[in-house]
């Protein structure tokens, strides 16, 4: 009992220290970026999620204010002309679009391509289906995470402290390793290289 009760104050206190820290970052990077990248949505392969929902739960994350916005940069759909391409796509269609890079079961940034596999869209992945994440913010992780990719950013592969939030380039699909859910980037990965 007493044990979480002191993990309560110390997530607590962790939470108001990332909070603060959040606030600072998030106003230098306001300040000194701005970037708008056009994207156009399509699917590849049999797919059993929704293209409509599909785009309107992603138009939904990249307005959102606490994701990529923070770093200055405006995600904005076209119908043609994109500089990205996200794609809802088959296990099958991911892995084809790079072998040695992607797998069938996992979401993939290849190039231009923000490639969310249907499969995880659908039901999420098992290390936030056992802490009953909702698939709601599982997608919001997702999504952020391979464009934190084609932002030019790599791999985080743990959180800074135990019991953290994991930072949206950690493989958060693959397992946590020790860190909380996280649907979105935090204040030390603000930044774009492009």
């Amino acid at each position: 009992m007493l044990s979480g009760i002191v993990s309560l104050a110390v997530a607590k206190e962790v939470a108001s220290a990332q909070l603060s820290a959040q606030k600072t970052a998030d106003e230098y990077f306001r300040s000194n970026a701005n970037y708008t990248i056009s994207y156009d949505i399509s699917t590849r392969g049999a797919v059993e999620g929704d293209i409509e929902e599909f785009r309107q739960i992603v138009a939904e994350i990249y307005a959102d204010e606490r994701g990529w916005l923070r770093a200055g940069v405006k995600m904005e759909e076209v119908e043609s002309g994109a500089q990205a391409h996200v794609i809802l796509a088959s296990g099958e269609e991911v892995k084809k679009a790079s072998p040695t890079i992607c797998s069938d079961e996992l979401s993939c940034q290849v190039g231009q391509l923000i490639l969310i596999n249907d499969k995880r869209w659908m039901n999420a992945s098992d290390s936030y289906n056992e802490l009953g994440v909702s698939l709601k913010d599982y997608r919001r992780m997702v999504v952020n995470h391979e464009t934190g990719h084609y932002l030019g950013h790599p791999h985080i592969p743990a959180c800074e402290t135990p019991n953290g939030l994991g930072p949206i380039m950690l493989q958060q699909s693959t397992g946590l390793r020790g860190c909380t859910p996280n649907p979105w980037p935090l204040p030390n990965e603000l930044w774009v290289k492009r």
